[in-house]
C-alpha cells in the first residue's frame, strides 16, 4: 500500500476516535439514549393514534407534543455540543491535509470504490473507523442502542 494512504488513514483513525471520545465526554449519553427513547415512543403512538383514527388519542398526544418538541429541541442542542470543542481543530487538520496530499492525486485504489484521493480515502476510514469505535464502546460498556 502506497505510504500516502497509510499516513492519511492513520490521521483518519485518530482524528475520528478524538472526535469520538470528545463526543462522549461532553454529552450526557444517559439523558441523550433517554431522549431517544421518548421521542421515537411518542412518534410511535403518534402514529398509531393516526392510523386507527382516534381523535381522542390524537388530542392528548398534541397536548404531549410541546414537551416532545423541546425534547428534540435539547437532543439537537446535545448532539452539537462536541462541534464546539472538534469543529476548529478539524479544519485546521483538513486544512495541513489538504496542503500536504492535495496535489498527489489518488493515492489508493479500493475495491468497488476504485482510485481515491487524500480526501476520499480519508473519508472512507473515519467512517469505518467511528462506525467501528462505536460497537467496541458498546459492547465495552455494556450499553444497547
Amino acid at each position: 500500500m502506497n505510504p500516502l494512504a497509510i499516513e492519511v488513514a492513520l490521521i483518519a483513525i485518530a482524528v475520528s476516535i478524538g472526535s469520538s471520545l470528545v463526543s462522549k465526554k461532553v454529552t450526557n449519553q444517559k439523558r441523550m439514549k433517554e431522549i431517544k427513547d421518548r421521542v421515537s415512543d411518542f412518534q410511535k403512538r403518534y402514529n398509531e393514534a393516526k392510523k386507527s383514527g382516534d381523535e381522542q388519542k390524537i388530542r392528548e398526544l398534541e397536548k404531549e407534543q410541546k414537551e416532545i418538541m423541546a425534547l428534540t429541541t435539547e437532543l439537537m442542542t446535545g448532539s452539537f455540543k462536541p462541534m464546539l470543542y472538534t469543529f476548529v481543530p478539524i479544519i485546521i487538520i483538513f486544512y495541513l491535509l489538504n496542503g500536504f496530499y492535495g496535489s498527489k492525486g489518488n493515492i489508493v485504489e479500493v475495491p468497488v470504490f476504485g482510485l481515491l484521493n487524500w480526501f476520499w480515502w480519508y473519508f472512507l476510514v473515519a467512517i469505518i473507523t467511528g462506525l467501528c469505535f462505536e460497537a467496541v464502546y458498546k459492547i465495552i460498556t455494556g450499553r444497547k442502542k
